[in-house]
């Protein structure tokens, strides 16, 4: 049970934080975009946005996600559309790690000089208190 709270707690930080980093693809005229989720059973592995101007679609933001044991999210990560390479670049990745009532999720920017994450993660923890509220316990830069 108390699993199961921690895990919806993740995912809403992880939407929290998305939204708040200006990484959505929501915009204010929401009728811009158009997602297609992946789903493997009732979890979401993958999920494409496409812009949708005059009628045409084109590939915007993909989101890949993966799971624990537990169907916990463990990462998330974003790729942007590149139109000049005809490929899907890496944007960024947030890791999640749990444990004991803890929640650890790690943040990354791709660097496309070193073509890897960057190595200065930005990193927050969160703790369940007894009344099952979400409490940030230490946030890096």
């Amino acid at each position: 049970m108390k699993t199961n709270l921690i895990s919806k707690a993740v995912v809403m930080l992880a939407v929290v934080m998305a939204s708040v980093m200006n990484f959505s693809a929501n915009a204010s005229n929401p009728t811009q975009y158009v997602k297609n989720e992946e789903m493997t059973g009732e979890l979401m592995t993958a999920k494409t946005i496409f812009k949708n101007e005059n009628g045409h679609l084109y590939r915007h933001l993909r989101y890949t996600y993966t799971y624990d044991t537990e169907n916990r999210v463990t990462s998330k990560e974003a790729s942007k559309w590149d139109s000049s390479q005809e490929a899907w670049v890496p944007y960024f990745k947030m890791d999640v790690s749990y444990a004991n009532n803890e929640v650890e999720l790690s943040y990354a920017r791709w660097n496309s000089k070193s073509n890897a994450y960057d190595s200065s993660i930005k990193k927050t923890i969160y703790e369940m208190n007894d009344d099952n509220v979400t409490l940030m316990l230490a946030s890096t830069k």
